[in-house]
């Protein structure tokens, strides 16, 4: 068109362009998964929230808002999601920060995806399709990274803020504030895209928080950061029994876990003192066998991780009362991204596994966001019945390991649990299995998979005992004809369940072990999984 309506010296000036600027030139193109959380630079991304894209000749220029409402083009750029325009906060050749218009929709049912699009003079960019969500939290850090040191204010007993620090901590019972990203959208009070909202806009649902693993019961605000476009803000009152550490691990829950960042907390208030390093260290050889899942068959695997950190505990077994259960508990899935946040994950260099199968070397494993994770297919059949000897050399971080566990017999399933058995949720629900030996516990789950997490009701016994039994939960009174009760397992679904049954030692075997405080401690299963139920 250029050619046509100015000429040769149109075409001439265009040549010189390219020539001078190539980006004038070359088409966007957004690097794979490279539109993530501005936040924790994990996946999915939610409406509302503040958005990067990573990529090349995104922009010509570097270009930065400079008031609200934010512009929909910067430097001759602009983002569109499912064809909805973004408001834009800066653009430059190699990276765009936008917010998503709040009116995109998403699935309530879990993940769905959003096509976004770059477009610059040259032209447009790829659809990139990108997983979506209605939340996606994460908490800004100080350094940017997504890890480490949340930008987080301390609210001190006489209401004065300041900026949490290693040098400015928080005490036990004053109040925190988090500011993050992806929490969702305000129900009645989400302000017009691209501008800040001008007060407090709580979400239309309750949102969660985990201290040091340990979940939070309460938060005092969980909603919009007023006057900041696109910031969310979560405010909780630190509990009482909270360690001291210079880098105490927190996280948000919504429907998603956000990456885990640090606050710095002391007693005292002022600088952090952390208490005295512990370690720890978990090996785990599982064997599971799945009917109706869609990847039937048996797989054989080993894992291990190998913690340390200030006042590091390990995590305790659940306990619960014989012939009782514990029922819709739930397991939210976790971001793209994960940071091992105020704790170390080791490296034990190659590990050496020795069993009635024959012998298999699990080489080092690589550190990624703190940490170091064990986890190899072993070849079927590997683990069964027998002694099995695992020994690590160590490295410059972790101490030498060495012993032996010794893997008990597996149960038979005697249920009929075949795909299409039905599990009625006004019906006690009875697992039956021989085999196994006493003192192993077996493991009984009913769960009902979401798009976002897991629901599931879980119990357990003795090997010896041969079966389990979940009775429903009843309310209301029983009528002739059946009318007047209401039963559940307490699952917020029943139409698609999986019965997931595991057998394992009731007493964990410890390995001797240099250097680790805790030991390192060897855990077997035999895990059983059927689905189309």
């Amino acid at each position: 068109m250029c050619a046509a309506t100015f000429g040769s010296k149109c075409v001439r000036l265009l040549l010189l362009c390219c020539i001078t600027y190539p980006a004038f030139c070359q088409a966007p193109q957004v690097n794979v998964n490279g539109v993530v959380n501005a936040a924790s630079y994990a996946q999915p991304i939610a409406p509302g929230s503040i958005v990067s894209i990573f990529g090349s000749n995104l922009a010509v220029a570097t270009a930065v808002a400079v008031k609200t409402p934010l512009p929909a083009q910067l430097a001759g750029t602009w983002v569109t999601v499912n064809g909805i325009q973004a408001p834009l906060f800066f653009v430059s050749p190699g990276q765009i920060n936008f917010q998503v218009s709040s009116s995109v929709p998403f699935s309530y049912a879990g993940f769905s995806t959003v096509e976004v699009i770059v477009t610059t003079a040259a032209g447009l960019s790829a659809p990139v399709e990108v997983p979506f969500n209605q939340t996606s939290p994460a908490v800004f850090t100080t350094d940017a990274s997504g890890c480490g040191q949340a930008v987080a204010l301390n609210v001190a007993p006489d209401g004065t803020y300041s900026v949490n620090s290693a040098l400015n901590s928080a005490a036990q019972g004053d109040y925190i504030v988090l500011f993050g990203n992806g929490f969702g959208t305000a129900e009645y009070a989400q302000p017009p895209d691209g501008v800040a909202p001008s007060g407090a806009a709580q979400m239309p649902y309750a949102g969660g928080g985990i201290v040091d693993g340990e979940p939070l019961t309460l938060l005092s605000y969980f909603g919009l950061a007023p006057g900041l476009v696109g910031v969310d803000q979560a405010n909780f009152q630190i509990p009482a029994d909270t360690r001291d550490g210079c880098a105490v691990p927190v996280a948000i829950e919504t429907a998603l876990i956000s990456p885990t960042v640090t606050i710095s907390i002391h007693s005292g208030r002022g600088h952090c003192v952390d208490p005295p390093t512990q370690s720890y260290g978990n090996i785990s050889l599982t064997r599971t066998i799945a009917t109706g899942t869609g990847h039937d068959g048996e797989t054989d695997t080993f894992s291990a991780a190998f913690l340390s950190g200030p006042g590091l505990k390990r995590p305790q077994q659940p306990q619960l009362q014989p012939g009782s259960y514990s029922a819709n508990d739930y397991i939210p899935l976790a971001t793209s991204r994960s940071c091992l946040a105020g704790y170390t994950g080791l490296s034990a260099g190659s590990i050496q596994v020795q069993g009635p199968a024959g012998s298999v070397a699990i080489p080092p494993a690589t550190a990624q966001d703190g940490s170091v994770t064990y986890s190899q297919s072993l070849p079927t059949g590997f683990i069964a019945p027998g002694a099995y000897s695992i020994a690590a050399a160590g490295s410059a971080t972790t101490a030498a390991f060495a012993g032996q566990v010794s893997v008990g017999s597996p149960i038979q399933i005697q249920t009929d649990l075949s795909p299409g058995t039905t599990v009625s949720s006004d019906q006690p629900f009875t697992l039956t299995w021989s085999g196994g030996d006493s003192g192993t516990r077996v493991t009984v789950k009913l769960v009902y998979t979401t798009g976002l997490g897991d629901y599931y009701d879980y119990t357990y016994a003795d090997a010896a005992n041969g079966y389990l039994t979940f009775d429903p939960l009843c309310t209301g009174y029983p009528f002739p004809a059946g009318n007047g009760q209401f039963c559940t397992f307490g699952l917020p679904g029943i139409d698609q369940v999986i019965v997931e049954v595991s057998a394992g030692p009731n007493n964990v075997a410890s390995l001797s072990a240099q250097g680790i405080t805790e030991g390192v401690q060897v855990s077997w299963t035999y895990r059983y999984i059927f689905g189309g139920l």
